[in-house]
């Protein structure tokens, strides 16, 4: 019993020590990509609006297909964050927490030396986690009740 709990603790001393190190690393690389992407943007953009020309040119271009989507893609590419994909995203977090918290209290009554800890947050990450799923919920109510969920469909469904 007191090598599980020594594994156990060793375990949980590895994910709190390498899993900020690896979120970090993730931001460093993803934050270096969006950089990389919008300079290369940036000098597409530049290089059309030169060799577009004149501006009785420019005005013709800009109201063809190909000038929209130009216009169109002239912003950083930025998530996407209508509400079926922050409602979704809340109700993983929720998910997540609530399963992570069960199992630190199943831990904590499985080992009595260490019940007070892993019961303790266990009982915060089921709260947190309930606290995600009503957000969610709210979210859906609010969203569906404002018509921002017919919206979206309408937006990506357009009547011929």
């Amino acid at each position: 019993m007191l090598e599980s709990t020594h594994f156990l603790f060793i375990l949980l001393v590895l994910v709190i020590t390498f899993g900020p190190i690896v979120a970090i690393f993730w931001l460093i690389f993803s934050m270096v990509r969006r950089v990389k992407l919008a300079r290369m943007q940036s000098e597409l953009h530049s290089k059309l609006i030169d060799k577009i020309g004149s501006s009785p040119e420019s005005l013709a271009y800009l109201n063809t297909e190909a000038g929209k989507q130009l216009v169109a893609s002239m912003g950083i590419d930025q998530p996407r964050r209508e509400p079926y994909s922050r409602i979704l995203s809340s109700v993983q977090a929720g998910v997540i927490l609530v399963l992570v918290g069960f199992v630190l209290v199943i831990l904590g009554l499985t080992f009595a030396n260490t019940k007070e800890g892993f019961c303790i947050l266990g009982d915060l990450a089921v709260a947190l986690g309930a606290g995600f799923l009503i957000s969610a919920w709210i979210s859906y109510r609010l969203s569906k009740k404002f018509g921002l969920l017919d919206r979206e469909r309408a937006a990506e469904n357009p009547l011929p």
